[in-house]
Parts: structure tokens; sequence; C-alpha cells
């Protein structure tokens, strides 16, 4: 037995095999390091309980696995089909296998897996009502076989959010990305004529666009336009549940965006697009009950939401790639008494919320109770009072806020 890294190849093969195939191509090719093809000769025998907890693909070959007693065929055909996973979760203490050819397997390991898949739980660990266990059941087993359907990532969102880093982006560069969606293009030719941006004559072109709103507004804008693309729902109650997660978000993004300003520790314009993806969690799960159970009722749904929104937006963040420090906006949201070491968007999208919903009249904690507070150099205000550095930004959130809801 013989192993031999090949980065291209295993890049290619994690394409195809279930468990990684949805992964964003960064995450990939951070696995590909850590992978490494085996070439065995015939009649080779392999005990696959000595591999657990890693993971064994056959790619190319014919071999019988043995496992409870009871032997299996499997044979797969380099670039003809798709690789056998011979691992799994679950393995019998007499699982192995024998190579009947020279065969070709991938070994992935477990603790790099681990550090890009989300940790799996148990429904255990969950309170469940009883009314709701079985439907919950099943979206979680969805959830740690790595099977939810998640949302398709936002490019021009991504693609715009690399230019802000970029001092030598220009005008025409981010009209022509903004260009490739039609949807977007158009909906920001429509916003820069709306009553908060309309000019003297009608906005024709999205450079005319870029030029009357700004480039810094029309970043932000075009972000949120391209992320609004995923909340979509199609039953009248899903989508009041989508609608109510989308304006959170927006709320949440503004204040973000505001507080990040003011502290001046974060970039304000990536504390804004935590505040936009922080409640994503919320989206596969809507989008799961409209597949399912349709007739779920509203409470049924937020329920749902409320247990689960976290790992789901872990998986979505993931996915879509936006990197460890917005995957720990997604899995901490609504995690009051979170601590981090430093001064990180999580905080900054916690006191967002925070805000947003006091403004709003619904209930938070006392915030004299939230570490973030302190760690941002916050003053925590009394119950019922506002933030005291947000105080005399009102101008500036309405605004964010009028232009999100456009």
């Amino acid at each position: 037995m013989q192993q031999i890294a090949e980065p291209g190849q295993a890049f290619s093969v994690l394409s195809e095999i279930d468990l990684t195939r949805s992964l964003s191509e960064d995450l990939r090719r951070s696995l590909v390091e850590h992978c490494r093809f085996i070439e065995c000769s015939a009649k080779h025998r392999i005990k696959l309980t000595e591999l657990h907890p890693d993971r064994l693909f056959l790619l190319d070959g014919h071999i019988a696995r043995l496992e409870n007693g009871v032997i299996e065929r499997l044979q797969a055909f380099r670039g003809l089909s798709e690789p056998i996973d011979l691992i799994g979760e679950t393995l019998a203490p007499d699982a192995c296998l024998v190579t009947e050819t020279p065969c070709l397997f991938l070994r992935i390991p477990a603790t790099a897996l681990e550090s890009i898949i989300p940790t799996r739980m148990e429904v255990s660990d969950i309170e469940l009502d009883p009314a709701e266990s079985e439907f919950l059941t099943e979206l979680y087993h969805l959830i740690n076989q790595n099977k939810l359907v998640l949302p398709a990532r936002p490019e021009v969102a991504l693609k715009i959010q690399e230019m802000t880093s970029d001092p030598e982006t220009g005008i025409d560069a981010l009209t022509e990305i903004i260009q490739r969606d039609p949807t977007i293009a158009g909906a920001l030719l429509h916003a820069t004529n709306s009553p908060l941006f309309r000019a003297a004559k009608e906005i024709k072109t999205i450079r005319e666009a870029v030029l009357r709103l700004g480039f810094r507004n029309t970043r932000m804008l075009a972000v949120n336009l391209a992320l609004r693309q995923a909340f979509r729902a199609k039953s009248e109650t899903t989508r009041q549940v989508m609608e109510e997660v989308w304006n959170d978000s927006v709320l949440c993004s503004a204040h973000s965006y505001v507080i990040a300003e003011i502290c001046r520790r974060l970039d304000r314009e990536r504390a804004l697009l935590a505040g936009l993806i922080a409640g994503v969690g919320a989206v596969p799960i809507i989008q799961f009950i409209e597949n399912r159970a349709p007739d779920k009722g509203l409470p049924m749904i937020r329920s749902l939401i409320g247990k689960l929104a976290n790992i789901t937006g872990v998986l979505v963040i993931n996915y879509w790639g936006l990197g460890d420090d917005l995957v720990n906006v997604a899995e901490h949201y609504g995690d009051w008494g979170y601590h981090a070491a430093e001064p990180d968007y999580t905080s900054i999208a916690l006191i967002a919320r925070w805000s947003a919903l006091r403004e709003e009249g619904r209930e938070v904690p006392d915030a004299s109770t939230m570490p973030a507070f302190k760690l941002l150099g916050l003053t925590p205000p009394p119950p019922g009072e506002p933030i005291p550095e947000l105080v005399g930004n009102e101008r500036q959130l309405n605004q964010l806020k009028s232009m999100f809801s456009l």
C-alpha cells in the first residue's frame, strides 16, 4: 500500500464526493493538502476500523467489503463513476476490505474534515416539543448527513466585498461586476430612481447609477440586493417569516455598520455584511419547510428557526466561503453572553441586533450582562435606553435602513 499526494487530482475528486462537493472552492482547496491517494495491489487486505474515523473512498478498482459477516462487492471506474464511501460515520468491529484488482483510494483525515465541516450534534442535544419532534429530527438528520439544500452563493455580493479591500478598484470595475447579474442591475437602477436618490433626470445605465449613488453607497446597496435574492419564499406563511428574517437582517446590518464606524476597530463594510448574514441560517430551514411541510404554522416555523438557525447558518457561511470570522457570527447569533478575546464581528452583530430589537420595542437582555459592550468600548445603557454612543447617529441609521429597504 502506497500513499501519494496529488493536489490537483484531489481537488477534482473532492468536487465529486457528496460529503465535500457542496463546500466552496476555497474550503476544498484547504482540504486538498491533507488528502492522500492510496494505491494498492490485488489481494491486499485493509482493516477499516484502523482507519476510522478518517474517510476512505474507492476511486478505481474492484473490492470485496466485509461488515457484520456480510460480503459486498464494489467497483469504481476513475472518471466514469462517482467515488464510493467505504467507511461512513458508523462502522462494525469486523469491517474490512480485500482488493480484487489493483485499486486507487482517497483518504481524508477526520481532523481535517472537522475543521471545515461543522461538528455534528445529536438531536437529543436540543430540547424538543413533542409536536415538532418528528419534523425537527428529519431536518436535523439532513444537516448531519450534509444533504440539506443550501442557498446559492451570492457571487455578485462576494465579488463586490473583495473589491472593498482593493484601493485600485474603480467605477468601471464595479459597473462590470454589477452588470453580470441582470436582476441586481435592474434592482439597482430602480433604487437609484427611487425618491431617496432620484436625480433631475432618469438614470438609465449602471455607470450613471454608480456616479449618482457614489462608490460607497453603490457597494453597500449592491451587496444588499445580491443577498436579498437568497431570502425568497413561495407560500404566504413562509414569505411572512422570510420577510421577518430579512427585515431583522436589514436592521442588524445598518446598526452593525454604524457601530463599526463608531468603534473604529473593524472594517465597517465587513460589519455590514456580518449583520446581513447573521440570521441567514433561517433560509434553508424555511425552504425545507416549503418542500416538506408547507402547512406548518408560524409558531412551528419560528420555533424551528430558533432551535436550528445557528447550526444551518454555519453550514451556509461555510458553503459560501465567507471566512471563519463570519462563520462565528452565524454560530453565535443571539448568544447574548458571547465573550471574545478581542473585538470581532460577532460582538458587533450582537450589539447591533440588541440595538435594533430595543428600537422596535422588542424584548432584549440587560445590556450590562453582555460582554460585547465592554469588549468594544461601548457604554451599556440602562433598561429602556439607547446605546449612548449611537445617540446623534439617528440620521445615518435611518438613511441606511431606508436604502436597504428599497
